[in-house]
């Protein structure tokens, strides 16, 4: 009956180290590809979509040497008239599943009666990583907004000057604007 259990507990010994489960040194990378239970996971990560836009230079120096605000989404401010010929449209994009979005402008006010206001974009900068497709139409402001940057999918232009899009205002028959009128560039 001794020499029954003995080998019973020698069998049962045995069985219990081909079940063990090994220990990981956590420092020695090299150790997992021996030991463990390899698998793989997946993941899936959701970036939220982007869409900022902003016109550069951040101040006009108007004649009479007052600088007007042009950052985005703020009315410029009174003083002189401003440089409208050296502008920049810079943004950055970032769609979900690559939807493909377009740049709008527009006035959130009409513009008086026998005035016309037209924007143009004049050429690319460089920079960035972005498509360059522009609308190179002149395009007459009004309340309806219309296109002018074309279909594009994720992108930025870089900051400042001599990035994104040249954009060139023409005014003809000037006139007293509205208190808070404001041109608006959107991308959607």
């Amino acid at each position: 009956m001794k020499r029954t259990i003995h080998i019973l507990l020698i069998l049962l010994l045995s069985s219990s180290m081909a079940w063990a489960q090994q220990t990981l040194n956590a420092n020695d990378p090299n150790s997992f590809i021996f030991g463990g239970d390899q698998k793989s996971s997946g993941a899936s990560i959701e970036l939220l979509p982007i869409a900022i836009i902003d016109i550069e230079p951040e101040t006009l120096v108007g004649a009479g040497g007052a600088g007007a605000g042009t950052e985005a989404g703020l009315p410029p401010s009174s003083g002189g008239a401003a440089d409208l010929s050296n502008l920049w449209i810079n943004f950055t994009h970032r769609a979900q599943n690559f939807q493909p979005a377009r740049i709008y402008v527009s006035t959130n006010q009409p513009i008086p009666n026998g005035m016309r206001i037209e924007v143009q974009i004049t050429q690319t900068g460089t920079g960035g990583n972005y498509p360059k497709n522009p609308n190179t139409n002149k395009v007459r402001l009004s309340q309806t907004e219309q296109v002018i940057v074309y279909d594009f999918a994720n992108g930025y232009t870089g900051d400042g000057l001599n990035r994104g899009y040249h954009i060139t205002y023409t005014i003809k028959k000037p006139k007293t604007l509205p208190a808070g009128f404001e041109v608006i560039y959107r991308i959607q």
